[in-house]
């Protein structure tokens, strides 16, 4: 759940970041998902708001970015490393978080003024009695303001389980009745087709 978790923060953020949870993890893409982007700093991260949020200085985590990086230096302690885990995770687990990513996203402001082309990649299609037409494929469907302000809605209330509950139904009305999703490989929102994003 957690792989689909990131995917689907990654297509309505714009934020490629760790949300997986895991002490282990990238830890950029998780101070990416706490402090959220920022174009001041050469790593991309709004390092002091990461920093606020953890209780520590902006040096620390400037330290900890460049370890991740040389693989020379401070990295986060146990405990820090666990707080940042669970902070990270938090920005695509909790409908705050969820809500803070979207009001800092350049993806958000763009589909809810234009729309948005999204598309799915992943084991996927119509699915009921006495027939069964899934497979791998890649679907992709167009979305007015109106639908894709639904889909950013269903994802910020209800995380990815809400989003893929959103597009099963979305679906279901633009391809087949009963389409269900069997797994993810991938999810993609790009400017619809003959609309600029701005």
């Amino acid at each position: 759940m957690s792989d689909l978790r990131g995917k689907v923060f990654a297509a309505l953020t714009g934020r490629h970041a760790d949300v997986s949870g895991r002490t282990d993890g990238d830890i950029p893409g998780m101070l990416l998902a706490v402090g959220g982007p920022s174009s001041k700093t050469k790593s991309g991260i709004d390092l002091t708001k990461a920093a606020k949020s953890l209780g520590v200085s902006r040096r620390t985590v400037e330290r900890w970015v460049k370890t991740a990086k040389t693989g020379v230096g401070q990295r986060p302690s146990p405990q820090h490393a666990h707080t940042l885990a669970t902070k990270s995770r938090q920005a695509a687990t909790t409908k705050r978080g969820r809500q803070a990513a979207l009001a800092v996203s350049t993806v958000t402001r763009a589909i809810t003024s234009r729309g948005a082309r999204v598309s799915i990649t992943g084991f996927q299609g119509p699915r009921a009695a006495g027939r069964d037409y899934m497979r791998e494929r890649t679907t992709m469907t167009e979305l007015d303001p109106a639908d894709a302000q639904a889909m950013l809605r269903a994802w910020e209330n209800g995380g990815e389980k809400g989003f893929m509950a959103w597009a099963a139904d979305y679906w279901d009305k633009e391809y087949l009745p009963d389409w269900q999703f069997g797994s993810v490989d991938a999810v993609t929102i790009e400017k619809p087709s003959g609309r600029e994003w701005r």
